[in-house]
Formats: structure tokens, sequence, C-alpha cells
């Protein structure tokens, strides 16, 4: 080696450095030189770095602001480029640097390249932050002691609990606040510096003597709210007082913070109140209702005595919600509230548990006597119409009663059988209370398992359907058949609608069973080649589904069956029921094509506007006035009376349960379009139906 060659000595020492990253950079900025010091510094090799821009020693945010290439511009025009600042490592970790670029150009002037030395300065940095915030944290720490001391007056003043402090020997006011000065001094007088009996009033006084008494280091929480006669009024106060020994050293004192809790107890009041009482009618609810009924169970455990539950549900409230809306609802329940509330003892509760129920906890009755009369007198009062807002409203209530046993029952179980004598009550007719019996127990029982079972019937396919023929008067022949949904059990046999299509109704599978019972009979009546009308009964419950008309449509699309030969039977239950919503959905069933009557007519409210409110294509007549034709004139004239209506509306007329020749005759003269009963055959599944008159119709 040449040891005199200066450039080699250069070169040899510059790349053995290892405190400094020096290295060269072409005019674009691309590395062309690397040291051992820039190794270290950055951690690339020669290999890895050079021949790669610069940049890449910059974090993302600095290349993204074009920082390179704005300090290689400065160093071309100044000759020279110096910063400090955040540099990037290969393994990218961050190290503040201190940095110089140095132009380097030729001896024609030109622009040859660039020399760039950096300094790992991270440790001298961080040093140096650490005494500026030491020195600003210091001279922060100076500037919050200057004005501690009226800060400290400020909250004290401001703070929202009142703020005393007494001397223990003197009894003397050392420090009052705003909030004590305005709760506890006379108008207008300074208390700081008085005696604590001679600038409070005496309960004030009294009050804050109590507090003191007792003070001791260790006292924990506050006190209980105690109702003080202050310069306010009477307000609830909370003190939690604090001895302590005053720092001249002259004797000792006692800071009590007290808080004026009025507001908050009152809230809370409010709060707990709302928390188990309804919103509307300001009875207890739910909760409340149990906690009464556990502590009436609780004390007739005690004296012997029983416990009643009332269980009350009004009847067709819906209908009166719907028709005029919620608001009338509402006062309804109001004006009901407080017709129950008067026929009760005092210790009893009548709470609402949601909507149009209402619940009643007897506590200590003797005999099963005093809850029957108490259903009674609940019954009797919401038996008067309510006027509101001109408008007269009758409602009914149903009140299901449950006893507790000498053995000792749940409230759980009270409530099970209040509401099972509540259904056999709504089953008898409504607007009358039933007592528990053990044997509803067992019906409610056998209600679930039809429940079940018929959930499982719809999966497995044993529902089928029976048709009973329809007799046309004009012709003598069969026009068509009514549909009827027969569920054969593979265990108990043939169970009859009357059995599972009230609980169907209860639970909404009458929505799943009436989708099924259309599309079976408008399958089966799709096959007939002589062009009989299928009619399919349709659930009041079904009505409220939205899906219905779609459900028509879909089960004649996918039959094929024609839209002429499917009439729809609803009672008039289901006009009473929200009419002006179930009009617009006859009318969109109408417009499908299908044909509509009106089932059972004459049985419930009659009302002529149903039959001027909808084009009935049918009426027919139930089975009950049929059956007493020549028993009865009030039958015979109501079955006048339907037809000569139905003659002047141009609809026909289907009279029911026909079974004797003579009802035939009787109904013929009275001018019935159709007919339907035993006498011309029974309802049979659609292989086995009568398919022709063996006798010619009188």
């Amino acid at each position: 080696m040449n040891i005199q060659n200066p450039d080699l000595m250069y070169r040899l020492l510059v790349q053995g450095v290892v405190d400094y990253a020096i290295y060269m950079l072409t005019p674009a900025g691309v590395v062309s030189s690397w040291n051992a010091g820039a190794q270290r510094a950055k951690g690339y090799t020669a290999g890895e770095i050079v021949g790669r821009h610069y940049a890449c020693f910059y974090g993302a945010e600095d290349r993204e602001a074009g920082l390179p290439d704005i300090n290689l511009e400065i160093a071309t025009r100044t000759g020279r480029f110096e910063d400090q600042g955040w540099r990037v490592r290969k393994d990218g970790s961050a190290f503040w640097a201190h940095v110089v670029i140095d132009a380097i150009r030729g001896d024609d002037g030109v622009l040859v390249g660039f020399a760039k030395i950096t300094r790992d300065i991270t440790e001298r940095y961080q040093q140096q932050r650490k005494l500026v915030e030491a020195k600003e944290l210091a001279e922060a720490y100076s500037r919050q002691m200057a004005s501690l001391s009226d800060f400290l007056d400020s909250v004290i003043a401001n703070i929202p609990a009142s703020v005393l402090v007494l001397d223990v020997a003197s009894r003397t006011i050392l420090l009052a606040n705003q909030q004590a000065q305005r709760l506890f001094a006379q108008a207008y007088v300074d208390i700081k510096g008085l005696a604590v009996g001679d600038c409070l009033s005496p309960s004030v006084a009294e009050y804050v003597e109590r507090q003191t008494a007792h003070a001791a280091p260790t006292r924990a929480g506050l006190d209980d709210a105690v109702l003080v006669e202050t310069s306010v009024g009477p307000r609830s106060l909370r003190s939690r007082t604090v001895p302590g020994k005053q720092p001249n050293g002259e004797g000792e004192y006692v800071l009590i913070i007290t808080e004026d809790v009025t507001d908050e107890l009152a809230a809370y009041a409010q709060i707990h109140h709302m928390a188990q009482h309804d919103g509307l009618t300001n009875l207890p609810n739910r909760n409340l209702f149990n906690e009464r009924l556990n502590n009436a169970l609780a004390s007739s455990a005690e004296d012997g005595s029983g416990v009643g539950i009332l269980c009350l549900d009004l009847d067709n409230f819906k209908n009166i919600n719907d028709a005029y809306g919620h608001g009338f609802g509402d006062k309804i329940l109001l004006m009901l509230a407080s017709r129950l509330r008067k026929c009760l003892r005092d210790q009893d509760t009548l709470a609402r548990l949601g909507g149009d129920e209402f619940a009643v906890v007897l506590p200590r009755v003797k005999r099963l006597e005093e809850a029957q009369q108490a259903a009674q007198r609940l019954i009797e009062a919401v038996a008067p119409a309510f006027s509101i807002d001109g408008h007269s409203f009758a409602v009914g209530i149903s009140v299901g009663i449950a006893l507790s046993t000498p053995a000792g029952s749940t409230a759980e179980q009270l409530l099970q059988h209040s509401d099972m004598a509540l259904y056999e009550a709504k089953r008898n007719g409504r607007n009358r209370h039933e007592v528990f019996r053990p044997e509803m127990e067992a019906a409610a029982r056998v209600r679930r398992q039809i429940e079940i079972d018929l959930r499982r019937a719809l999966h497995r396919g044993e529902l089928q359907m029976h048709y009973q023929p329809i007799v046309e008067k004009a012709g003598n022949r069969i026009s068509g058949y009514e549909a009827l949904i027969r569920w054969r059990h593979p265990e108990r046999g043939s169970i009859p609608p009357i059995d599972f299509i009230p609980i169907a109704e209860e639970t909404g599978l009458i929505h799943e069973l009436g989708s099924r019972a259309l599309n079976l009979a408008c399958q089966e009546a799709a096959t007939w080649t002589n062009g009989e009308t299928i009619a399919v009964n349709l659930s009041p419950i079904q009505f409220k589904s939205s899906e219905l008309v779609s459900m028509v449509a879909l089960a004649l699309a996918d039959s094929g069956l024609a839209a002429e030969r499917l009439e729809l039977e609803i009672t008039e239950s289901v006009l009473l029921d929200n009419s002006d919503g179930n009009i617009r959905t006859l009318k969109a069933l109408k417009k499908l094509g299908v044909r509509i009557s009106l089932d059972d007519f004459g049985t419930g409210y009659s009302s002529l506007s149903y039959l001027r409110s909808f084009p009935f294509d049918k009426i027919k007549i139930d089975k009950s006035f049929v059956q007493e034709i020549g028993q009865s004139r009030e039958a015979m004239a109501i079955i006048r009376a339907i037809t000569g209506l139905s003659s002047s509306l141009l609809i026909e007329t289907t009279a029911e349960g026909v079974e004797t020749e003579e009802q035939l005759r009787r109904l013929m003269e009275e001018g019935c379009s159709h007919f339907q009963g035993y006498l011309f055959g029974r309802p049979e599944a659609a292989e086995n139906r009568m398919q022709r008159l063996d006798w010619p119709v009188v």
C-alpha cells in the first residue's frame, strides 16, 4: 500500500470513521459511497444501499412533503444544507440526526455530487428535551404556586357543597364559602369570625354542633340525610366532618362539608316511583305487583290467612284502539283505573301489567267468596259506558280468580292459576269471572300439547280437507263444496276443529294452518271437471296479516284454479275488528276475482252497514235458525228478513244445517238459493265426496 498517497489515506480515514455517517450522493441524490459510520448509524451495508436514493432515510411523511429534494436544492443553491431531524434506519426505527449536505463542484463549477455527513444525536436531543421539559415544569409549578392561594379560595368559594371550618376550642367560624353563607347565615350577615351560637339560627347551630361533636380522623362515609330548617327553608342535608390541626400550631379545627341533597332525594324517589309504577295510569307495574304479592304471601304464612289474585283483561278494547286511536284508548284506561281502584280495599294492590291487562293482589282473604265479590264489583264498575270527547264506549272485563292454598302457594303458581281462570272466563263468554279449578291446569296442559302436536302435524301432513256439498236450488245440482279441515292424530285419532282451531288462533298457527287449508282446497278443486266452486273459511286472525291477499293469489296461481271458482267465507267479527282496514283487504281480494261470502249471518252484530260497505256475493244463514224452523217464530222471521234483504240486494243465500225435507221445503219457500247440510251429505275426503244428488230437490 502506498501510504504516501494522500487521496488514498483520506479515503481510508473516511471509510474507517464509525461515529459519523459519511457518504457521497450523485447529483440526483443516489448514494454512491458508504462508510462504516453510515453502516453503524443506519444499518445498511454498502452493498444494500449504494445505488438507492437517499430519500429512504426519511420518514414517510417527510418523503410525501418532498423534503429530500428540497434539502438537496438548498445545498445546490447555497452550497450547504444543515439541519436536525428524525431519520429512519433500515429496521424502521427512528433516530434524531444532525445532518450536513455539502454540494461538491468540479474545477469548472459543475455540480458533481454531494457529501453528506449524518450523526446520531438522539441521546443529546433527549437530554436537551428533558432539560427543556424540566424548565417548563418548574416555571409552570412556579406559576401554579404563585396563584395557588387565589385558586384555592376560588374553588372553596364555588364548590357546590357548603364548607365550614370551625375552631374547636372557641367554636368560631374560621372559613365559610358562598354556599355556607347562603344556606346557614342570617340575611346579610358575614359569619366568618363569629361564634356558631351567635350567627346561626338555633336549628342550624344544633345541626352543626351535632355534626362536629364526634368528629374523628377514622370516620368514613357520609351521615344519613337530615331535614334541617335552614335560611332557605327546610332542606335535606348530608355532612362529612374532618378534624385537623391548624398550621400555626395554635389549635385544632374541624372541617364540615355539607351537601344539600333535597333535590337528589326527590329525584331518586321519582326514579324509584317510575321504576315501580305504570307511566300512564300511575298504578303499580309488574315489578311492584310481584313484590306486593310476595309480601302478601309471606304475611299469610304467618297469620294463616289466604291471598287472592285477580287477573283482569278488557273485552274488545283493541277495537276501540283501532277505530279511534290510542289516544282514546289511553283515556279509557285512565278512567278505568280510577273506577277499579275505588272498588278495592286500601290494602289491596291494583296493578297494570301492560296493555289492557290488570291484576289485583287481595291480601288476608279468609273465604273464596271475598275474592268473587271483589271480582264482581270490578265487573260492575266497568259496565257503565265511558264518555270521552262526545263518544260513548262500552267495554267489559273478564276476570280470573286464584286463591292461595293452606299448604302454601308461590307467586308464580298463583299467577299461572289466575291466568288459566281468565282464559276460562273469556272462553265462557267474557264479561264474567271464573275461579281456578285444578282441572283447568289439566286443560291447559292439553291445550299446550295440542299446540305442540299441531305444529308437528303441519310438518307431517296429518291435516287434510273434507268437502261438504252445496246444493243449488235452480237445476237441482251440486254447485260447489265447503272445504272443512280435519286432523287425524296418529295417537288420539280424529280431533274436532273446535278443539284445535281456537288454539291455532291464540298461538298464531292459524296463519300457517289457513295457508295450508287454502292451498290444499285449491289444488284438489282444480282437478274437478264439473267446475264446482270451493268455499274456504278465513279466520278473523288471518286478516291481521298483510300477506293474506298475496297468499290467496299464490294459492290460485300454484293450483291453476280459476279465481271465480274460489269462495272465501268470513264472519261478521272480521268487519267489526278494524273494519276500515279489513274492508280494504276484502276489496283487494275481490279484485283478484274470487267470491266473498258472509258466514253465520244473523248470529253476531248483523249491521246492515256491512252489506252497504262491501258487495258480498253470498250470505250464509246460520244453522241455529234453520234448526228452529217450525219451533220458533223468531227464527223464521229472521230467515225471512235475511232472504228478503238478499233478494233486494241481488245476493245469493245459503242455508246451513239443513237436515230434513221439511226444513228444505220451508227454506225454498222463503227464497233461499243454496242449501248445505246432512240432508245432502256429510263432509268427506275429496275422493269420497258426493258428486251428484241421489234424489231431486223438493
